[in-house]
């Protein structure tokens, strides 16, 4: 037989995301693994136990990897201890235990680790549910069987008695069940657990270990999820569209961290602060799906789909994929180019003419993206593209036959071209030989799994890189250049750092680490205009927030920067005050209060490339140019749906810097 914490692993895992449950707290697993590990070596006549002492009965090693360190520890302990101290001592071994368990899975071929350290089930056990034991049997693979025994009348093994006592009691079931799954066997588990000894003996003393039990009926019973007030017919959209995050803080505020909103055509649960954005983090691959919310994004590229849309092991696979495309060491490696790039574009600029600089900025991040990204530029592009990241964005929220109107389509055949020539170059010239961008590591997925990445998706795939910034980094970029231009000192001081990063020659990695005060003023530009100030996504499976249990199958709005104006957090929320970030105050380090990019597993791939573009591309413009300030009444028109957009933001450069030709690498 497999050994008891083998199984246990085997009855965790989430094939869906490629790992162990993630919902499954960390002492709860460590605590399954020791009693399962006091389990064994039980049955093994190792040790005799109760609930007030366990006993030495032979201290003979197994030549077991899983159960010798254990056995060890209490034979060379020599004193009269409980079973609840063994339990937690062992608990402390958690992570040997699992890697032991998990290893012995793998080479008897009953788990396959894929991938980017992704588990699955073996497809031979998969497909039949059974797997070979040590002594060549085979048996039901463990979920099967105790799924079998909770939720039928049939008479059970004592084994299989023992591990339910054990799971229900470190509250694995409430990580693979649903409530109303979990309310239907309570008795039956009640009754289980009563018919083995070394079952109840582990189940008692992991109780008196305090880990949380079972909510009582009374405690679990759902309540109406307050509804926030919205004009007839319109509802909140009116009030969303003038400021999103704006109207959910108005409504945390009044009614919680979650409430039922509405728009024209669409309702919505809404879950918001910085409990939502933790919610979403530890769970949110357990209970949301995000195809539903954004399937009309990848629909009107004709791709099957795409990382926005994917959940599970794709998603996983394809993510770490994608994630050593946006690393910052990219950015780091190529930051001169970045810089050289950065200064052909704003050497267009015009001097003395006002222009707006949402456009401007498309433009810089483009190109940049277009060379670190791709390796290709976008130019005579940029402005096609920016139309279809708004149509796409609009189709998937609002309005869903947007992309039929004639500027839109065209929008769409003009990226499709440029796509084209994206791969054709890719094609003609292979891959970059010092590393790979974003381009070569996604065509290197498609040939190893085309069917993870088929041809289909390959335009949308191509075009990402180009398009992710011009709706959100070019828009952020807007909005950090009017801060800086309505503070004269804060100005200075950027163009200080920017003078001394480029006083030292080529920039390096050391050197834009320095850019402290342009770090600072990214961060709280970012609080007051986040990227994803919430997500939509659907309820795959039901769910308890704040005391009340959303459906599956209901679409949430998940407000992740709603702590961002919470004076709690920080202090004086409306003002721009950069010092939020430094160590002494540190207000972005409190747990789910500072997410600017989103959070959970479908957080922006670009959290930690932004920063650093940022820095990057302001030192560079105020150590080239004379900007123009700002008027301290000056008020700024913010677009905030279907994204966070600056409107009619216009600059004005007054002069170019004079200063020794720019070094180059």
């Amino acid at each position: 037989m497999l050994r008891f914490a083998e199984e246990i692993l085997v009855l965790v895992l989430d094939e869906g995301q490629g790992d162990l449950a993630a919902s499954l707290p960390a002492r709860s697993l460590n605590l399954a693994l020791a009693g399962a590990v006091l389990m064994d070596l039980a049955l093994e006549d190792r040790i005799d136990t109760d609930l007030e002492r366990l006993m030495l009965v032979d201290s003979t090693p197994f030549g077991d990897d899983i159960l010798d360190p254990a056995l060890a520890e209490i034979a060379n302990d020599g004193r009269s201890r409980d079973t609840g101290y063994w339990l937690g001592r062992i608990a402390g071994q958690g992570d040997r235990i699992r890697r032991a368990a998990l290893a012995r899975l793998i080479e008897r071929g009953i788990l396959r680790s894929e991938a980017h350290g992704l588990l699955s089930l073996a497809p031979s056990v998969s497909r039949s549910r059974r797997y070979p034991t040590a002594d060549g049997r085979q048996v039901e693979e463990a979920r099967l069987r105790i799924m079998r025994v909770l939720f039928s009348d049939d008479i059970p093994d004592p084994r299989d008695i023992a591990m339910i006592a054990l799971a229900s009691a470190c509250g694995v079931f409430r990580t693979i069940l649903s409530s109303e799954e979990r309310a239907q066997i309570r008795d039956r588990i009640d009754l289980l657990k009563n018919l083995d000894l070394i079952g109840r003996t582990m189940s008692q003393a992991i109780e008196r270990l305090d880990v949380p039990d079972e909510p009582s009926p009374e405690s679990a019973r759902p309540k109406e999820i307050p509804v926030a007030r919205g004009l007839p017919f319109l509802g909140n959209g009116l009030a969303m569209r003038k400021g999103l995050v704006a109207f959910l803080v108005r409504q945390y505020r009044e009614l919680g961290p979650i409430f039922r909103i509405s728009a024209p055509g669409r309702r919505f649960v809404c879950i918001a602060g910085p409990e939502a954005a933790n919610f979403l983090t530890s769970h949110g691959k357990t209970v949301f799906r995000s195809l539903e919310p954004m399937a009309n994004f990848h629909n009107q590229m004709d791709s099957s789909r795409s990382i926005l849309t994917m959940d599970g092991t794709d998603h996983v696979t394809t993510r770490k994929a994608q994630a050593r495309g946006y690393a910052v060491r990219v950015r780091v490696d190529r930051s001169q180019e970045v810089v050289d790039i950065t200064r052909g574009e704003i050497a267009g600029w015009p001097v003395g003419k006002r222009f707006e600089a949402l456009p401007a900025f498309q433009h810089v991040i483009a190109e940049q993206m277009g060379y670190v990204m791709a390796h290709y530029s976008p130019r005579g592009y940029t402005n096609d593209l920016a139309v279809l990241i708004g149509g796409l964005l609009l189709s998937s929220t609002v309005f869903p036959n947007i992309m039929k109107l004639p500027r839109f389509r065209r929008a769409r055949e003009r990226a499709f071209e440029l796509a084209g020539k994206v791969l054709a170059h890719k094609r003609k010239v292979g891959p970059r030989r010092r590393s790979r961008d974003f381009i070569d590591l996604m065509l290197e997925l498609r040939e190893a799994d085309p069917q993870l990445l088929p041809e289909t998706n390959l335009n949308l795939t191509l075009l990402a890189p180009y398009m992710v910034g011009l709706d959100t980094t070019a828009s952020t970029c807007s909005f950090m250049l009017y801060n800086v231009l309505k503070r004269p000192q804060l100005m200075e001081r950027m163009t200080a750092e920017a003078d001394a990063l480029f006083d030292e020659g080529p920039v390096s990695g050391e050197a834009l680490r320095r850019l402290d005060v342009s770090r600072r003023v990214a961060m709280e530009t970012l609080r007051l205009h986040p990227v994803s100030p919430a997500v939509l996504r659907t309820t795959a499976n039901s769910f308890e927030f704040a005391g009340h249990t959303v459906p599956a199958g209901t679409t949430v709005m998940v407000g992740t920067a709603v702590g961002h104006a919470l004076e709690k957090y920080f202090p004086n929320p409306e003002r721009f005050d950069i010092d939020r970030y430094t160590q002494a105050r540190g207000e972005h380090r409190q747990r789910g209060a500072y997410a600017p990019f989103g959070a959970g597993n479908h957080r922006c791939l670009g959290s930690g490339l932004v920063p650093v573009q940022l820095g990057l591309t302001f030192a560079t413009i105020l150590r080239e140019l004379v900007l123009e300030p700002l008027a301290e009444n000056h008020v700024l028109r913010v677009r905030s749906f279907p994204t966070m957009q600056p409107v009619g933001f216009r600059i004005r450069v007054l002069g170019r810097r004079a200063h020794d030709a720019p070094a180059t690498a």
